[in-house]
């Protein structure tokens, strides 16, 4: 059997998460990924003697790391240290609502006090938070901000002699404890980029990276590409920025110089994207060798199998070539996805025995077998954090004589590329296509977001850097990729909110006001749950008061902030709306965030828009201003104004009766609405923050259908 050199690179990465206006990072992942995989991964190879690697570092996310060590937090960071008695009821319904963010079945259930808190708190996903909230102890409290932070520690942190009291004693945490806990994260983190930086400097390991905010390269040079792959799909006005991809390439490569006191001489290409206009690109950055999927090879080739797969290859094009490495797709993915379900010696020897039979088909005298995932992602589904797979991992490779560990320039040194592609395919590492970034209703409109404030920015070379840096993080692929159908998480709206951000950034960098587009979400409006929906007609008073309490009892009630909205936004203007109806008029209340409406600048406006099955009518006044507080309510053509348009009240709080004559609404007919904040002229704020509340014109059986319900 020929002697196999295989090679396992590893891929970290996060976007950049950074918040310009707040000056922190919005979400956890960093930090928590650090505690766990960055640090465990280095440090359990480090133990193997004879154990190599590739590592791949994204720019992105070692930027995030260097700020961490600058003393910058994250939001769950922020609330992880705050005592539960100064917490606010927002902040509670928050950690309730987010603190049990990771794999239940390995991080939670195995530990009796974590998983006693998410039974209390409930599993279902439509929870009255705010209830809930009123259920916890302080106690509790403090114990579920320690379990989080606690969980995430990966098995390198597990014979710490704070994390084995923490473990042992479960339960009924001190702040103390908590805050050395915090701590240990911190200096957690500031021991990674040293020690990748040691394992470099020994030879033991080889550094790659990717462009600086991990972009999708093909489709910065020219969006049109995707018509290579997605013939059919529709796509966006064209963005077409070369230039945007070879300094993502250049200033990653360079950061990764500065980090590490040695220039990368490889790249994994975000999602594994390559086409041949790419070549060119790279081969001029310095770039020796690049890696991407199987079906790039055998598309390009038009032939597959082992004998195609385990070896080098030049990709040229314009006079330029690279080396190009291409992974194996499934023995990729058993780590991933497969190998956590089998005993470490079970998963080893099947990694090992395929290995073994793949290279002995290939026929080649020096097969390579490349093996690259992701680096911090499978861990937390292994129940062990992925320790006893790795240890056996290395050390059985340790033993063999048929398998040497290897790194991808240490093979392309001793065994350079023989072959050449003159055409390499345009695609990814999913299904070979560009499906998952572009072609969709939501991925188009932030393309044409992007191209809209990439031409405001005009020549990047004379930008302003933070101008340059946030139109570069905005670029990256994570905000397309929950945006559209394909994936989903808890926090799709706010990876939307952040890549708005980054792109507002932009004009804050040049002295120019942001397009108005940037203040409207771009995930693709859903009916949005609220804590009650209306069960009785209702006859407030319109006063602006708080009258009586029953008043409003059977109105629908929504809370923003009891959502988890106000945390990266800022709180919400509107603390409670409540909406609800008779047979004559549609009746909405807003609770504020401030004492009266009298404190609300004069230039503050607010429209309520409604959707009907045929024809849509908006409400609008600006409540402090002296000439413009009266209602306005337009239906197509027509205009109503003032008692004609309804009724408002607006004192403590703000009260409106709507006639469903004037907005035009028949009974039976399905309206969603929304509210939008204005403030001299710009949109500051939308409730739903994303989505629509939904109601039926009721017709005189509402009531007994109600009841009956």
């Amino acid at each position: 059997m020929p002697r196999l050199h295989l090679v396992f690179l590893w891929h970290m990465h996060q976007p950049f998460y950074y918040d310009w206006e707040k000056g922190w990072l919005s979400l956890p992942w960093v930090r928590l990924h650090a505690v766990k995989a960055y640090y465990d991964m280095p440090a359990v190879l480090r133990n193997h003697e004879s154990a190599r690697g590739n590592f791949n570092l994204v720019p992105s996310l070692l930027k995030q790391l260097r700020l961490y060590e600058e003393g910058h937090e994250d939001y769950f960071l922020h609330l992880s240290r705050k005592a539960p008695a100064d917490l606010e009821l927002e902040e509670k319904e928050f950690i309730l609502q987010y603190f049990f963010s990771c794999h239940w079945d390995t991080m939670v259930h195995p530990y009796p006090r974590y998983a006693a808190l998410l039974q209390k708190r409930g599993m279902d996903s439509k929870i009255d938070l705010s209830s809930v909230a009123q259920e916890f102890s302080e106690g509790e409290i403090r114990d579920l901000q320690v379990w989080f932070n606690l969980t995430w520690l990966g098995f390198s942190q597990r014979k710490h002699p704070l994390v084995k009291e923490l473990l042992f004693k479960g339960r009924d945490f001190s702040e103390d404890e908590k805050q050395a806990l915090l701590d240990l994260h911190l200096e957690i983190i500031r021991q990674i980029i040293p020690l990748y930086r040691e394992l470099q400097e020994k030879k033991r390991i080889e550094i790659s990276t990717t462009p600086f905010f991990h972009p999708i390269l093909p489709l910065l040079i020219d969006t049109d590409l995707a018509r290579r792959n997605l013939p059919q799909a529709p796509l966006p006005p064209r963005f077409a920025h070369p230039e945007d991809a070879a300094y993502q390439i250049r200033s990653g490569l360079e950061f990764c110089a500065q980090v590490f006191g040695q220039r990368p001489e490889g790249m994994w290409p975000s999602e594994g994207s390559v086409c041949p206009e790419l070549i060119p690109l790279a081969a001029q950055e310095g770039v020796k060798w690049m890696a991407t999927d199987e079906e790039i090879l055998y598309r390009s080739l038009g032939q597959s199998g082992p004998q195609i797969l385990l070896k080098p290859y030049w990709a040229e094009n314009e006079g330029k070539k690279v080396a190009f490495v291409f992974r194996h797709h499934a023995l990729s993915d058993r780590i991933g996805f497969v190998y956590r379900g089998l005993s470490a010696e079970e998963a080893v020897q099947d990694l090992l025995y395929t290995a073994k039979a793949l290279a002995e088909e290939s026929g080649l005298e020096e097969p390579l077998l490349a093996i690259i995932l992701d680096g911090e992602n499978p861990w937390e589904y292994y129940a062990d954090g992925g320790e006893d797979f790795l240890n056996t991992l290395y050390h059985t490779l340790g033993q063999e004589n048929e398998v040497v560990l290897t790194t991808i320039s240490e093979y392309l040194e001793q065994h350079p590329p023989r072959d050449s592609i003159a055409n390499l395919y345009t695609g990814s590492w999913i299904n070979a296509n560009f499906d998952i970034w572009i072609g969709h209703e939501e991925e188009n409109r932030a393309w044409e977001l992007l191209g809209r404030t990439r031409a405001i920015l005009g020549d990047l070379a004379q930008a302003p850097e933070d101008a340059r840096e946030a139109m570069m993080a905005a670029e990256g692929s994570d905000w397309f990729w929950w945006f559209g159908d394909h994936f989903s998480s808890l926090f799709d709206l706010e990876f939307d909110r952040l890549f708005r951000g980054h792109l507002r950034q932009v004009f804050r960098a040049l002295g120019k006001t942001p397009l108005s587009d940037l203040a409207e979400p771009i995930k693709r409006p859903k009916p949005v749950e609220p804590q009650e929906y209306p069960t009785a007609f209702i006859q407030p008073r319109i006063d602006g008061e708080k009258s009586y309490f029953y008043e409003w009892i059977g109105a629908g009630r929504y809370e923003p902030d009891s959502l988890g909205e106000a945390m990266y936004i800022g709180e919400s203007l509107v603390r409670v709306l409540y909406f609800g109806f008779n047979l004559e008029n549609f009746y909405l209340r807003l609770e504020l965030h401030v004492e009266s409406v009298a404190e609300l600048s004069p230039e503050t406006c607010f429209k309520i828009v409604f959707q009907g099955e045929r024809h849509q009518a908006e409400v609008s006044f600006c409540p402090a201003h002296p000439e413009k507080s009266e209602l306005v309510l337009t239906r197509g053509t027509e205009v109503f104004r003032g008692q004609e348009a309804g009724q408002i009240a607006a004192k403590k709080l703000i009260e409106l009766a709507l006639p469903f004559q004037k907005l035009g609404f028949r009974p039976g007919e399905q309206v969603k609405f929304f509210l939008e904040i204005w403030e001299k002229g710009l949109l500051k704020e939308k409730v739903p923050r994303a989505g629509h509340l939904v109601f039926v014109v009721p017709d005189e059986n509402f009531e007994q259908v109600m009841w009956q319900v």
